[in-house]
């Protein structure tokens, strides 16, 4: 019998990211914010050198990978890394969430829902998409494809 075969697809994001980040109350504030909003979960880090947090995005064998260093990470604002979702209410919903964290915690960040039509001869691709921002050095970007047929 012949392993299934598939393409290379993603599996995590790493990023170095500043050792405050990652204190006890940085921890707390990254579950917290990435749990209520993300729905991540804090992944097992035994036998990981550093005390990274690995982030659990829920998927199997998808994960965020924060690791603290020095130097660390640094990106212009609207560098990212982007989830797919699967509907447009897992879209709004997941930015809800956000703007409501936001009212308690100025740091979060969010580009609100835009979407952008492109006609092909036999469909038109509607892509939506939005950013939420907190603390680390990437943002995420939300997006939606919808594909209609002609």
């Amino acid at each position: 019998m012949s392993a299934p075969t598939f393409r290379p697809r993603l599996n995590h994001v790493a990023m170095s990211v500043d050792p405050s980040l990652l204190d006890e109350r940085g921890r707390a504030d990254l579950l917290d914010f990435f749990g209520d909003v993300f729905g991540w979960t804090e992944g097992d880090n035994t036998g990981e050198e550093g005390n990274p947090l690995i982030l659990y995005t829920g998927e199997f064998a998808q994960f965020v990978y924060l690791l603290p260093a020095k130097p660390y990470l640094t990106a212009p604002s609207m560098d990212h890394f982007g989830l797919q979702v699967a509907t447009l209410e897992a879209l709004h919903d997941i930015v809800e969430k956000a703007k409501a964290y936001r009212e308690r915690d100025p740091r979060v960040q969010v580009i609100d829902v835009h979407s952008r039509t492109t006609d092909a001869p036999a469909r038109r691709y509607v892509l939506t998409s939005a950013y939420i921002g907190f603390v680390l050095p990437l943002m995420v970007e939300l997006q939606h494809l919808d594909v209609v047929e002609r």
